[in-house]
């Protein structure tokens, strides 16, 4: 914000006094260009140490510099043009309120400066021109702000989605896993992890083939998806392993949602997929630390669990493991 600031008030002085250089030019005050100037050189040491509030001034006092110089040069100059730098500036780093404020301080500020000239460059359509002009630039750069936003945070979370199954993908789930440890923590509530691991799912990629294959993993994150609760954090955080975070569970709770799950996925599919059975590991905890120590404790269980014959949950609690 400073860094651009800086280079627009220093495009205004070099502007000016390229205009006081070329022959015919009507003669102006430098008075503008030498503040412009000044203000360009102290911004780029101290710009970007000043607080945001400190930099919105640099917007009216803009526009202000360049009223003054079109009161101050005979004729009816073009210099109206350089209302955009700051309407450009105000709008993209302080939004609608920004633009609104800047556009009003242009209206007062290029009326007081035709009123200052004589009456044959001090016509109305002076001032209408310039208003519409920035209002347009003001209400282009905030929809391509809005849009810019809006692509960031679709970004943003399609980053934290796996596009297959429509759940969490391990960055995502590791995000919003933290977030509930620490409501975990602070209410001194319990929490329980589910890992679970399709059975056999090489053999559905072999017989079934791959499409098949991808078909299943996005019925399981359906399935899954429909057995959690609002506050549960699902997850793919790998090829054909699931998790599942449940706050407020403790082994009992989270060992009847695995049942569920595990009994949704065994029904038949209606759509011809083939039946799956899954692994389930279960890490139950009253006293939560880190969603690392979660996950291996999990994946403990979730090997026992097939260790055992698969298609079961085993249940950890506190290094003991209970079913």
């Amino acid at each position: 914000m400073a860094y651009t600031a800086s280079a627009i008030y220093g495009a205004a002085a070099f502007d000016g006094g390229v205009d006081g250089l070329l022959p015919s030019d009507p003669s102006f005050s430098v008075t503008p260009i030498l503040v412009t100037l000044a203000i360009a050189l102290a911004l780029l040491p101290f710009g970007p140490r000043l607080p945001r509030r400190w930099l919105a001034p640099l917007g009216p006092l803009g526009v202000a510099l360049i009223a003054h110089a079109l009161a101050t040069t005979p004729g009816a100059g073009d210099g109206a043009v350089l209302y955009m730098w700051p309407v450009l500036w105000m709008t993209f780093f302080f939004g609608r309120r920004g633009a609104m404020a800047v556009i009003a301080c242009v209206g007062v500020a290029h009326a007081a400066a035709l009123l200052s000239l004589p009456a044959a460059s001090s016509y109305p359509g002076r001032w209408v021109d310039v208003m519409i002009c920035v209002s347009v630039v003001a209400g282009v750069t905030l929809t391509l702000v809005h849009r810019n936003e809006a692509l960031l945070s679709q970004l943003a979370a399609e980053a934290r989605i796996d596009p297959l199954t429509g759940l969490l993908n391990r960055r995502g789930f590791d995000e919003r896993a933290s977030l509930e440890l620490a409501h975990a923590r602070r209410e001194d509530r319990p929490i329980a992890l589910a890992a679970f691991d399709i059975d056999y799912f090489k053999c559905i990629n072999d017989e079934w083939g791959h499409e098949i294959g991808d078909r299943v993993l996005a019925r399981t994150g359906e399935l899954l998806a429909a057995q959690s609760r609002e506050i549960d954090v699902a997850a793919r955080t790998g090829g054909e392993e699931f998790t599942v975070l449940l706050p407020g569970s403790d082994g009992s709770d989270a060992d009847a949602f695995t049942q569920r799950v595990r009994a949704a996925l065994a029904a038949s599919d209606p759509s011809g997929l083939p039946t799956v059975r899954v692994s389930a590991g279960i890490l139950a905890s009253d006293t939560p630390t880190d969603i690392e120590t979660m996950l291996r404790g999990a994946d403990t269980a979730l090997y026992r669990a097939k260790r055992g014959g698969r298609n079961r949950t085993v249940t950890i609690r506190a290094g003991r493991v209970l079913h």
